[in-house]
């Protein structure tokens, strides 16, 4: 199990799936995109590791926790810079 962790082509092939939910299937939630680039992020710093020798990625805990961070992290960022502002409220003197 930890194996599948640890491989960096998992972390890019759920990513690609992660996308391609938030784009065909949901596509409003603001939920599948971040966590989606994130495991991208992971995988690409896991390719990284392998192709140089050195170590970023110590253990599989400390890449779910980047994962996690970087997703949340994204999350905000998308929804401060994107969220549509364009409806004027009737309270609004």
């Amino acid at each position: 199990m930890i194996n599948l962790i640890e491989n960096a082509n998992n972390w890019l092939i759920l990513g690609t799936i992660l996308i391609i939910i938030e784009l065909f299937l949901i596509g409003s939630f603001v939920v599948f995109l971040p966590a989606g680039l994130a495991a991208i992020f992971v995988g690409v710093i896991y390719k990284i590791q392998i192709s140089l020798g050195v170590i970023i990625l110590s253990s599989w805990a400390i890449s779910l926790v980047v994962w996690g961070l970087f997703s949340i992290t994204l999350s905000f960022l998308i929804q401060k810079y994107y969220k549509d502002n364009s409806s004027k409220d009737i309270n609004d003197y």
